[in-house]
Parts: C-alpha cells; structure tokens; sequence
C-alpha cells in the first residue's frame, strides 16, 4: 500500500470498476479502488436476473455476468490496486481519504483525484412512515433479494410488495419462481415507478395485480406480520376513508425508493442537488469541489446499469485528466415543465468535445411529446418521445454546434422541459391485449425501450411498430409460442459464496418454467465452477441448460 495515488476509487460496484479502467486507460500512473465488501461487483452480485448489457455489451446477460466481465479486465492494468474490506470514514475537501482495513488499520491515503461511487440505498419503513406493529417479515426489496440470492433464505410464503420500483417488480417473479403467493404490488402514485418491461415480465407474466394510488396504512402481527391493511387514496395521496381491504400475509415487502448513499460527499463539502439527492455535477461529472467527481447512483439513481457505466467512464477520465481551473463559462441546466430533475446541472463549455449527455425523468405519464431545450426565448433544441414516465430515464444528447448558439445568447441557463397535449391517465394498464380480428397488441420486453406492438396472426404473425428485428422476433415469438430465460441459484459447497447464481442459456416456453425451477429444488453443486458450465443439462426436454453466472 502507498500513502499517495493518481486516482482514488471509492467503491468497487459497476460504477467503480468502470470508473477505475477508465482512469487507467487515460494515464492514471496509480489508481486505488477502495470496495467495503470482501468481494467486487457490488450490488450486481445479487441482482442474479438478466437485462443488463443491452446498450454496452450489446448482448443481454445477467448482474454476476456483468460484474465479471470487468473484473476480468482489471488484470490487464497494472496501474490499478484493489482493496476489497476497506471502510471509507471520511473525505476531506483537498482529496485526502481517510479508512480502516483489518491488516492496514487505520489508513490516510491522498489523491490527486477521488471518484465517487458509492451507489444507493433503499427507503425503509421509517423514511415513509407506515403506522402499526412492528413484526418481523418487514424487509426491503433488497434485503429480500439479498437474504435469498446469496444467502439462500426464503423471506415468506404469503407476500404484499409496497411499491412498483424495478426491484420490487423483480423480487415479485422471483417470490412467485421460488413457491410463494404474491397477493399485489401497491403503489401510492398513480403510476409506476418501474420500467414498462419489467411489469409485463414480472407482474402479467404470472397474474400478479398491480394496484396505483394505494398504500399500506396498518401493519398487524406479534412475533410476525399476519395482516396489512392496503387503503386507496386520493390525488393528494391521502386514504380515502373505506377504501380499505385487509389481507392476511407473513410479509411486507418495500420497493419504495433509492437514495444516493452521499455521507462522504457531505462531509466534504459538496454541493447537493435537491432534486436528485446525489452531487451538483458538471459535464465531466466534477462535483462542486474541485478534484472530486461522482458517477453512477450516487450521482442519480440510475434504471440501466449500463448509463452507470458510460457515464463512470466519463469520470474515470476526467479524474486521470484533472487539472484544475477557473472555468470560463458555466451554462447552468435547469428542469421546466414536466421534468423531474436533469443530470448534469452545470456545463462548461470549454469542456465540450463533441456532444454532452443530459439525462432526466418526467414528473408524469406522457404520450406523444416534444423535449424542449431552450435558453432564454431561444429554443436550442427539440426531441420526440413517444412515450414517457417516471420510471423510465431519459437521455438527450446536445452536440457541440448547439453551444454556438448558446454562447451568443445572454447568461440564461439551459431549461429542459416536456411540451405535451397532456397526461396519460395513471389507471393500471394492460400492455397486452387481443381483437376479435386477430390482432394483438403486445409492449416488446427485449430492451427498456418498451415498444407497442401490433401483431397481426392472420397475417403470418406480422409485426408493426418495432424498431429493430429483435423487437419483430420477439413479436412473432410472444404470440405462437412465448418464451423466457430464467435466472435462479443452487447451493454451492467448497466456494467462496454458498449460491451460485444460474441462468438458462436460451429461452425457455413460458409453461415449463415452474418445472425447470423444480430441477433446481435439492441440487448442491461442488466448488470450482466457471461462469459458463452446464449446472443442469437439457431442462425439461427443451434443449435449454442451466449455467453458472458466475465463477465459484
């Protein structure tokens, strides 16, 4: 260990790995990537689904897969130094790290640059304040997700999910894939806070209800939660009073909101955004305090961890580049009308190579929509959307020629902001629905995106309304014969983790699945094993395996 590096990491999960590389490749002589967890990979380690690697691998493979093709990388760097075990105390303004290690003690580790990649954490009950007992079976989605992917326990039988959060949604199938009733996901917006696709392949899949504008208003139970009390409420999110219904269950589940884990970015100072609870961020991700940076959910909370990456790339390379100047020109970036919050908030226009990223969310469901961008009266830019919400980020991208126009305008900062004909009602919606003519309207599951399909079966299962073939195939797939990868762990003896995430290497016909999670029921696997080896050969007749995600 040295007492001085080019680029400190501070957290070994997507955003730091990418972070870290990145510094490496731009010349850091000395990168040090400090991770709390005896293990790299961070969060990804439990999110043992798939959908992750659509945009940057271009390929879909699940969180373990994702993790691991990073981790693989960092051998090739000799620059980077990890420390895995390590708790970061405190920051300090002038980039000093202050953590303790159990061989390393008590360390003070200076920088010439800090990343900031802490990610988030959930809501809990406390942050929402649900009224009632206080039983055990009250976890957060994590924590459930956590307690039965890597450590193999099950959290209940008889399940209510508070929330519609990604989470949420994802721990819905994998409760329902491991034996338990899911009664409702309930959701005190009038929408969902989760992406499009998850709900369809999550909730519809297995006749799993998704109730908007309700809420949790009693938890009852001794030793146990044995009723909650689920209540409608009004535009202002109050109970309507006998709009309630009791349900008897063992356990709550909350998918109620993440927040930017910033403990150490306050105590060093920064600036913090109201709207996204993460850092003040220039285009480069350089926070308010010179020399320090963020990426990834500890800036915002992020949908697809492949924006974490791209956007700690950006990071990585601005902390190997630091410099430290007066800038000359600082374009402040606002939210307007229909906008929740944008990322970054500030621009230097020095900094500009060819373009800049500016991600956001609506404050409301959207049809068809125009993103407007204006400085002053001057309208810099425009962007249809089909479709947005909440829960689904956004990203638009300013190429540099705009800024031209921006310079000669006044001081005025950029304001984002959705011109529509209106909202979209909030009541639940069904992305899957037949006519009598044969026609079939389907949302395509294949990437975030979400795209309405039309299929037509008495028309060879033509496909309208997809913007590329996967989303064709899937059509045509969806409506002659569905299927689905499934994502599960066994127990694994001799590793280094008692499960072994597992996946199905090609899709399997949607009424198998339960038999194939059978196959999984009393099997233990032995220690090593690859990412990649066959666990189960030929699941259930169909040709599919299951493999391991992950190196044990």
């Amino acid at each position: 260990m040295k007492d001085t590096y080019g680029v400190i990491v501070v957290g070994g999960g997507p955003a730091g790995l990418a972070a870290g590389i990145s510094a490496a490749e731009q010349g850091a002589q000395s990168v040090l990537i400090l991770e709390r967890n005896d293990t790299l990979g961070g969060i990804l380690n439990q999110c043992i689904h798939n959908g992750f690697g659509l945009h940057y691998f271009k390929e879909e493979m699940t969180g373990p897969e994702y993790a691991q093709r990073f981790i693989e990388q960092l051998p090739t760097y000799p620059a980077i130094e990890i420390l895995t075990g390590a708790m970061v105390l405190a920051i300090s303004p002038d980039r000093i790290v202050y953590a303790i290690h159990a061989e390393h003690g008590y360390m003070r580790l200076a920088a010439d640059a800090i990343v900031l990649a802490m990610g988030c954490r959930e809501r809990t009950r406390g942050a929402i304040g649900i009224p009632g007992a206080r039983p055990a079976g009250i976890f957060t989605a994590g924590a459930a997700q956590l307690y039965m992917n890597i450590e193999g326990f099950t959290v209940g039988k008889r399940i209510v999910i508070l929330g519609s959060g990604d989470i949420g949604l994802i721990m819905a199938r994998r409760l329902t894939l491991e034996g338990a009733k899911v009664l409702g996901v309930y959701e005190v917006l009038p929408y969902s806070s989760g992406l499009t696709r998850n709900i369809v392949q999550c909730l519809e899949d297995y006749g799993i209800p998704l109730h908007l504008s309700h809420t949790v208003t009693d938890i009852r139970g001794g030793k146990r939660v044995e009723q909650v009390v689920v209540q409608q409420v009004d535009e202002q999110r109050k109970p309507i009073p006998g709009a309630d219904q009791t349900l008897d269950c063992d356990t709550l589940l909350l998918s109620v909101g993440l927040i930017p884990e910033n403990e150490l970015s306050r105590q060093a100072g920064i600036e913090i955004s109201p709207r996204t609870s993460g850092p003040v961020v220039y285009e480069n991700m350089e926070t308010s305090v010179p020399g320090i940076f963020a990426c990834g959910n500890v800036a915002h909370v992020h949908d697809l961890v492949d924006f974490v990456t791209a956007e700690s790339i950006r990071a990585g390379a601005a902390a190997a580049k630091y410099a430290y100047k007066k800038p000359e020109k600082v374009i402040q970036v606002q939210n307007g009308e229909g906008i929740g919050y944008t990322a970054p908030q500030k621009i230097r226009l020095e900094n500009v190579d060819k373009s800049v990223d500016i991600f956001f969310r609506s404050t409301a469901i959207y049809k068809a929509s125009k993103i407007e961008v204006k400085s002053g009266d001057a309208m810099i830019a425009s962007f249809k959307r089909e479709h947005l919400a909440p829960g689904e980020m956004e990203k638009i991208t300013l190429p540099k020629s705009l800024f031209e126009r921006i310079e000669k305008a006044k001081d005025a900062p950029l304001v984002v902001s959705v011109n529509s004909a209106g909202r979209m009602s909030g009541s639940p919606v069904k992305f899957r629905t037949k006519r009598a003519d044969g026609m079939t309207g389907l949302v395509c599951i294949v990437c975030p995106k979400g795209c309405r399909l039309q299929v037509d079966e008495n028309n060879g299962f033509a496909v309208t309304g997809n913007d590329c073939v996967r989303g064709e195939e899937y059509g045509k797939q969806e409506t002659s014969n569905p299927t689905r990868v499934i994502t599960s762990t066994v127990r694994a003896a001799g590793g280094a983790i008692s499960r072994m995430p597992v996946k199905t290497d090609k899709n399997i016909p949607k009424d198998k699945i339960f038999e194939a999670m059978a196959s999984l029921d009393e099997l233990e696997v032995k220690a090593p094993f690859k990412a990649g080896d066959v666990v189960v050969p030929n699941l259930c007749g169909t040709g599919a395996n299951f493999i391991s995600t992950r190196s044990v």
